[in-house]
């Protein structure tokens, strides 16, 4: 069963969606550094990111997956973005959790949506949690501490909805 839920987080980071090209370094850009946050609801599990236009999650130019989250290797959880344009993150933690019982498997997740303006040259802190209770997600600015000044927490429609 593991297996196959692992099967399917593959399958959106690889199918029906565009993937977002990440500037060259060289181009100026803003770092996210993706870290794997609290998952209580799954027993292992995925973790990944995808970048949109709008909070609509559109399909357009330079929108779609930007990458998975790997626990084991971090230099896998940087990422380039572009900076000076309001982007919209969604976040979505996945995995399979056995029941007290130890009979039954349940497969558990939960998305979380924010958007903000990066600033060129700034690297953010990006985190997504999944407590025994809901989700959150977590940005911030590594050099101050806090979350961007130009941060919203989105709603998650059902046209982001995985």
């Amino acid at each position: 069963m593991n297996k196959t839920l692992l099967m399917c987080c593959a399958t959106l980071l690889a199918g029906c969606v565009g993937h977002y090209q990440q500037p060259s370094e060289l181009a100026p850009h803003a770092t996210l550094d993706a870290r794997w946050g609290d998952n209580d609801l799954m027993s292992g599990g995925f973790q990944g990111y995808w970048i949109y236009n709008d909070a609509h999650c559109q399909k357009s130019a330079n929108s779609g997956v930007l990458g998975e989250i790997s626990q084991s290797d971090t230099a896998k959880n940087r990422f380039l973005i572009e900076p000076d344009k309001r982007v919209f993150l969604n976040a979505l933690s996945s995995g399979i959790k056995q029941r007290e019982t130890g009979e039954r498997l349940t497969s558990k997740s939960c998305i979380n949506i924010v958007s903000f303006i990066p600033d060129a040259g700034v690297t953010y802190q990006i985190t997504h949690s999944a407590p025994k209770s809901g989700c959150t997600l977590k940005l911030v600015d590594l050099n101050t501490g806090n979350p961007p000044k130009s941060l919203i927490i989105e709603p998650v429609t059902k046209e982001c909805g995985f």
